[in-house]
This record gives structure tokens, sequence and C-alpha cells, in this order.
């Protein structure tokens, strides 16, 4: 019973934290999701004036959790259907965007004097979009059932896919 505390007492801490910040950042009229990101600040060890969590292990265990809620609701609406119906259009945006960010990473790279793989590495950092993010700040907002938010979050899902394909025939 001993290892449970620690874990309840974390996801706790944790829930009270993004809680308060959700409640707060709907009324400044700001993205849910940017909360988050601040109550995953106040509840890290990082912050010395508050709480913090105790086990880093459980911490580790619910944000895993935690994305797979998170990818579980776009993973429900993705059709390939939806993507073919739209034609080239999303291929050719993602195709571009990865191609383009790339191009700006490998760039800001060399200017900074760093080797040729740190700088490719950089360009994919920059090419890969939160597709969750954006997901979840469609549906914040009301625009997920809008033309603009499907052709978007096909590009975006195009973009997951050509990220995570192993190797090129």
């Amino acid at each position: 019973m001993s290892q449970l505390e620690p874990l309840i007492a974390d996801l706790a801490l944790i829930l009270i934290c993004a809680g308060t910040m959700t409640l707060l950042f709907k009324k400044l009229k700001q993205p849910v999701v940017l909360g988050y990101i601040v109550a995953g600040f106040l509840a890290s060890p990082n912050m010395t004036y508050m709480p913090s969590v105790t086990d880093l292990h459980g911490v580790h265990l619910w944000s895993e959790i935690g994305v797979i809620f998170l990818l579980f609701a776009p993973g429900l609406e993705f059709s390939f259907r939806k993507i073919l119906r739209m034609g080239a259009v999303p291929i050719i945006a993602a195709c571009a965007i990865i191609m383009g960010m790339m191009l700006v990473g490998m760039f800001t790279g060399q200017m900074f004097g760093w080797k040729q793989m740190d700088c490719i590495y950089l360009g994919g950092m920059l090419a890969m979009s939160s597709t969750t993010i954006i997901f979840k700040a469609f549906d914040d907002m009301g625009l997920r059932e809008k033309r603009f938010a499907n052709l978007v979050l096909s590009v975006l899902i195009i973009e997951d896919i050509l990220a995570i394909y192993p190797r090129w025939p």
C-alpha cells in the first residue's frame, strides 16, 4: 500500500493544478492546452514554492496514460476516406510544409555553426506539428467541423504518417 499512496497523491496534485488552470485559462479566454502546460510546470519539482510531485516514475506512468487518452479522440476522427475526398491538396501541403520547415531548420542550424546532422535534426523537429494540440484547440474553439479544420487536420495526419514511416522503398 505504501507504493500506491504517492501515486494517488501525485494524481490528486496533478488534477488540482490542471483543474485550476483549466478554469483560469477559460476565464481568460486562452487555450486550455496552454493552461495544462502551466499546470505541469506548477506541479513539477522545479517549482519550489508549491507542493510538487514526489514519485517521478509514477508521473511518467500518468503521462503515458494521458497521452493515450489524448490520442484516442483524433484516432476516432481519423479516416482515410476524408483525406481521399480532399484530393491531392493535403498531400501536397504536407510535403511542402515538411520540406520548407526542414530547409528553415537546416539554414538556421548552419547559421549557428552546427554540424550537418544537428541541422537536419532541427529541421525535422520544426517540421513536426503537434496534431493533438491543434485538434484540442479546434475542439475548444468549436472549429473542428469547419472545412478548413478538416483540411488542417488531414495535413497534420499526413505529416505524422510521413514522420513515422520507417523506410521509403
